[in-house]
């Protein structure tokens, strides 16, 4: 699907300029703009601040609001997932992008190339075989792909070993036709695993600095390496601090969520995309379920593998947390005094993670204090492509 500027959704999401919060449908997925614009200048002023690249991951909101709002702010291009996000982000006027994530298989390859005449869109790559695929494809459509070569600096996922292992796949990508190669990056995802705010620290720092290392071993080697590229939300102020990291690319920041603040990367206050759910049924004194599930939430505990949240969301205003899901219910609790739930109540709340609740919304609706005053449409919504 290719951005069109049409709000892709069933509801006429206009009417809904101007409604009063609590007179919205539910469920809905709320965005505080003020919140949200206080986040993105502030990731931009520490860019400015450690005089590197800004390349925010925008599959945190898939829209092209909120990515103007970065590229306003001084991001240096986007960083997407796949190349749907790619294609739809070409297509909105954004022309300096980064898919990072390793593209393999002669249909992508042929897309990806047809990308390079609208503008740039570089790939990972961490095998040589993909590399020498893309790379064909490239020289058949007249076209040059960049590319960077993805490291693994501790998440176990895609990438290369860091050192000599980098090195010998730089050197053989460096003397393909029809690729250039600008550099490496890495994703230290292992940090949502992190059990305390040093482990988030010192795996940013050394996610910083292997990178670094590998770099220098690439050019003494007479490899060309100019960018050296970090990303994760929770570790962007510490890798992206390391002398020689040239770009950075948080996603997540423009939002935040209950994973970031236990992480320590971010207050309660800074989280600015909230569920809005109403209270369906009171089966006893304690029970409430509520009209947003799973299709709504996801079924996020912590991401990469992690259980470390309790529940699956929470109404910050009562502290009421979302103990189970099924697709279209949630379900919690009432234990603590004070704490008062009414049918036909509305209730908001911060999700385990806001990246994939994004991912399931048709639109986002911007409020200001207690009105809606903007309509945000999600892009290519749902899985990979």
């Amino acid at each position: 699907m290719i951005y069109s500027g049409e709000v892709p959704t069933g509801r006429d999401s206009v009417t809904q300029l101007g409604t009063s919060v609590q007179a919205l449908d539910t469920p809905a997925v709320l965005v505080d703009l003020d919140v949200l614009e206080r986040n993105v200048a502030r990731m931009a002023a520490y860019a400015a601040e450690r005089v590197i690249a800004l390349r925010p991951h925008a599959k945190s909101h898939k829209t092209v609001a909120i990515a103007d709002r970065q590229r306003a702010a001084g991001a240096h291009g986007l960083t997407v997932a796949k190349l749907d996000e790619a294609e739809a982000y070409l297509a909105a006027g954004f022309d300096d992008l980064l898919i990072a994530n390793e593209i393999v298989g002669v249909d992508k390859w042929q897309r990806l190339a047809a990308m390079q005449r609208r503008g740039s869109v570089a790939a990972g790559i961490d095998d040589f075989q993909a590399a020498e695929g893309m790379a064909e494809v490239a020289r058949q459509a007249g076209v040059t792909v960049p590319v960077l070569i993805e490291v693994d600096s501790g998440l176990r996922r895609a990438g290369v070993a860091p050192g000599p292992a980098t090195l010998e796949l730089a050197a053989k990508v460096a003397g393909l036709e029809g690729l250039i190669l600008r550099g490496v990056f890495t994703h230290a995802g292992h940090a949502y695993s992190a059990q305390s705010h040093a482990d988030v620290a010192r795996i940013g720092q050394a996610e910083g600095e292997v990178l670094v290392e590998t770099a220098q071993l690439l050019r003494s080697n007479g490899v060309r390496c100019e960018v050296v590229s970090v990303g994760s939300t929770p570790t962007a102020r510490y890798a992206g601090a390391v002398p020689g990291v040239t770009e950075f690319r948080p996603g997540n920041y423009v939002f935040y969520d209950r994973m970031q603040v236990a992480l320590g990367s971010a207050q309660a206050e800074d989280c600015a995309l909230t569920v809005l759910a109403r209270v369906i049924s009171r089966p006893d004194p304690q029970r409430v379920v509520v009209d947003a599930g799973s299709k709504t939430f996801a079924l996020d505990r912590g991401a990469h593998g992690t259980d470390a949240l309790g529940g699956f969301g929470e109404d910050t205003a009562q502290h009421l947390v979302l103990e189970r899901l099924s697709e279209e219910h949630g379900m919690l609790s009432l234990e603590m005094p004070g704490q008062s739930v009414g049918l036909g109540d509305r209730l908001r709340f911060v999700p385990n993670h806001a990246c994939t609740v994004a991912n399931l919304a048709d639109v986002l609706l911007g409020v200001r204090g207690d009105r809606v005053t903007e309509v945000l449409p999600v892009l290519v919504r749902g899985g990979g492509r």
